[in-house]
């Protein structure tokens, strides 16, 4: 059985991905929202995560994200669009300095769908900073020619 990490152990890679994550995203989301149930939110994450893989995580997070950002889809994008920062200015560092993305590019995978213009648009923002890789391809499954004509930009 896997031990529980405190917020500030960090013993493996996965435990990026559970309290220590949660703790920034929350504190990137309050300080544009003050509607963000940061309490609910970090309670849930510092519950659930312990037994899962690091995807399972990003998961639990993303879907969190989604329970307790206030608003419809579009409000949680404009969100998203506020904490994102500075473009990366190299190609290294997606993972060590972006890595918070992670949750955020797999919630717009997850909901964006019904969102085809704004989701697009926060992919591309995420991409200059982490990866949209993931997160893009249910977009080109389910809209093959607009999604291949806009990632050709």
């Amino acid at each position: 059985m896997a031990s529980q990490v405190s917020p500030g152990v960090i013993k493996r890679p996965t435990d990026h991905f559970g309290a220590p994550l949660a703790m920034l995203l929350a504190g990137k989301i309050s300080a544009v929202s003050r509607r963000f149930n940061t309490k609910e939110f970090l309670h849930t994450i510092e519950t659930d995560c312990h037994e899962l893989s690091l995807t399972q995580r990003v998961e639990l997070i993303a879907d969190n994200l989604k329970k307790h950002l206030p608003g419809n889809f579009n409000n949680a994008i404009s969100i998203f669009h506020q904490i994102m920062g500075p473009e990366n200015p190299k190609e290294t560092g997606m993972f060590t300095n972006y890595y918070w993305l992670l949750p955020v590019a797999k919630y717009i995978e997850k909901y964006g769908l019904e969102n085809y213009s704004e989701s697009i648009e926060a992919i591309g923002e995420i991409t200059k900073r982490n990866t949209g890789e993931y997160a893009i391809r249910p977009f080109i499954r389910m809209y093959p020619k607009e999604t291949m004509k806009q990632m050709k930009k």
